[in-house]
């Protein structure tokens, strides 16, 4: 009898199991994403990365560093699933590449154009070096913006030179490679700090969204629940930012390895510009189709805002 009543309760507690319990998980989905340094330019990606938020929507995230023209060309033959090379999408999608950006994170640039201490203005850079990561990249906008308000051609009156990452540039200034560089955060935070000048920021002459998601047309047809599940992610990663300050600042601290004075500096710059809804609007495309001299391109051309309405329409 007492056998029987304990296999009778096994048998039970089997069955609760079978019936309650959690089901096998899913094999998270792999997709590899591409940025193009480790800056806090793409603060909500390294989050999302980190934090668990691509987790959470059963996708295992690669992030990989790539310079932005080649980005869009790995996306393009599949090597990477997503980049956030927003203005070099908009630009190779113009010319014919079958890319579209589903998202936009930041209102704007927070590149500064960063030169030696000796230098008063933009001005004193005719005949000089300056550093970009890319020719079509945001930042290598904002330096010739820049440089076009002060008179200079950046084309015949100085050299720029196409070098990568923010923390590369950042380097190749300090080192002395350079007379200047275009920098995100916190590399133009520690460039200030150890006595280099600010020339100019992406504030004083362009106002043209930044970091937002883009892929394929292929594959927004294809894996469309995919594309929103990254987009979910992203959005969840922008709120941590705004509402989980100390942790945010202490993850810019560890991830970034700054001090705690240049990750709160950060910290202010970066969030003002969220954007909380990452939603693609017209308005903010065509702003990107401006800077780019391609206002005649319809900007549906080059961004499917349809997929943040989705997610927004069903109350997430």
């Amino acid at each position: 009898m007492k056998v029987s009543t304990v296999a009778a309760a096994l048998l039970a507690l089997i069955t609760v199991t079978i019936d309650h319990g959690h089901p096998a998980e899913r094999p998270r989905e792999r997709i590899r994403i591409g940025v193009s340094s480790k800056s806090i330019g793409f603060f909500d990606t390294w989050v999302a990365h980190e934090k668990g938020f691509f987790r959470k929507y059963g996708l295992d995230s690669e992030v990989i560093t790539i310079r932005p023209n080649l980005s869009v060309v790995a996306v393009v033959a599949g090597e990477i699933d997503y980049t956030l090379m927003t203005s070099t999408v908009i630009r190779s999608a113009v010319k014919g590449m079958p890319l579209k950006l589903v998202t936009i994170g930041l209102k704007s640039s927070f590149h500064a154009l960063v030169g030696r201490g000796s230098f008063k203005s933009a001005a004193d850079l005719k005949g000089k070096k300056i550093a970009i990561s890319n020719v079509g990249a945001t930042d290598e906008l904002v330096a010739r913006a820049l440089l076009q308000k002060v008179g200079l051609d950046a084309r015949r009156d100085l050299t720029m030179l196409s070098i990568g990452a923010s923390e590369t540039r950042f380097q190749s200034l300090i080192s002395g490679q350079m007379d200047a560089a275009t920098l995100s955060l916190p590399h133009s935070v520690l460039a200030k700090q150890q006595g280099f000048r600010f020339l100019g920021t992406a504030g004083d002459v362009l106002h043209i969204p930044f970091i937002g998601y883009s892929t394929t047309t292929s594959k927004i047809q294809r894996d469309r629940e995919q594309v929103k599940r990254v987009i979910q992610a992203q959005m969840d990663a922008m709120r941590w930012i705004k509402n989980q300050k100390p942790d945010a600042i202490q993850f810019l601290r560890q991830f970034f390895g700054t001090d705690e004075a240049t990750a709160l500096e950060s910290y202010n710059v970066y969030t003002p510009l969220i954007i909380d809804d990452v939603r693609v609007t017209a308005e903010a495309v065509r702003a990107i189709l401006d800077a780019e001299g391609a206002s005649n391109v319809p900007w549906t051309q080059v961004a499917d805002g349809s997929l943040v309405d989705e997610i927004l329409a069903r109350g997430r």
